[in-house]
């Protein structure tokens, strides 16, 4: 069961990092899959050392998860709410 969420916890992560990375709408996306990708990690990397089973993948998906926190957090604030806002005035002028 650990191997399963680690795995899922790295893939999430990657997605993450990539949507963050897009910017614009993507930013709003990319920052749910992060946590739940950086959280997948940490409980599967758990079970995993509970079980004395390696937890590479588990540890790979906890860096990778923080680092696309960090990054879709910034882009987030940067580029998704500016994003958010010039489409409301876009469509206000409708």
């Amino acid at each position: 069961m650990g191997k399963g969420q680690a795995m899922a916890g790295f893939v999430l992560s990657i997605v993450g990092l990539v949507l963050g990375f897009l910017g614009g709408w993507f930013s709003i996306v990319a920052l749910p899959a992060a946590i739940v990708g950086l959280v997948l990690a940490v409980i599967g990397g758990k079970k995993l050392k509970a079980d004395n089973q390696k937890s590479g993948i588990a540890t790979a998906g906890l860096v990778i998860g923080i680092i696309a926190v960090v990054f879709s957090t910034i882009f987030f604030f940067t580029c998704g709410i500016c994003t958010l806002c010039v489409a409301n005035a876009a469509y206000e002028l409708i």
